[in-house]
């Protein structure tokens, strides 16, 4: 069970203030006797974290896991000059040498864009104007008479 920030304060201000692990070992079974003393190690630990670091807290978050190397700055400047170069650039067949997904976490996550892509229909004719309105009108009549129905 990992120590409280309350014991791992305990252990390093009474080690700095005594220089003895056994001492600290006897006050801690004093003062937190649901839990087993520190070993020589942990106060060790504590200590060096404390003199090194400057806490003897878990600075584990943010530090752990795998690091990610492919959204570097440079790459993400890369990607997008690429995409201010050439919109259209495909995620899938991109020339600068990343894979789709390195591609698309760069754009989505980095640069906060959202990939769309926009899809060109028939021309609107002056003539459909009249078609339109008479379907809408069409659409209209039928509602009401459903809702007569009801």
């Amino acid at each position: 069970m990992q120590l409280t920030k309350e014991q791992r304060i305990f252990i390093v201000v009474n080690f700095l203030d005594s220089n003895s692990i056994q001492h600290v070992q006897e006050l801690f079974q004093e003062l937190f006797p649901e839990r087993n003393s520190p070993s020589k190690v942990t106060i060790w630990k504590n200590v060096r974290k404390y003199k090194t670091e400057g806490t003897s807290l878990n600075l584990n978050k943010g530090r752990s896991g795998r690091k990610s190397t492919e959204r570097a700055p440079e790459n993400v400047k890369i990607v997008h000059q690429a995409l201010l170069a050439n919109p259209n650039i495909s995620s899938r067949k991109n020339e600068l040498g990343k894979s789709k997904s390195t591609f698309n976490r760069i754009v989505k996550l980095e640069l906060k864009w959202h990939p769309y892509k926009m899809h060109m229909r028939h021309k609107l004719l002056d003539t459909d104007l009249p078609r339109r309105l008479n379907f809408a009108q069409c659409f209209c009549k039928k509602m009401i008479d459903s809702l007569k129905t009801l």
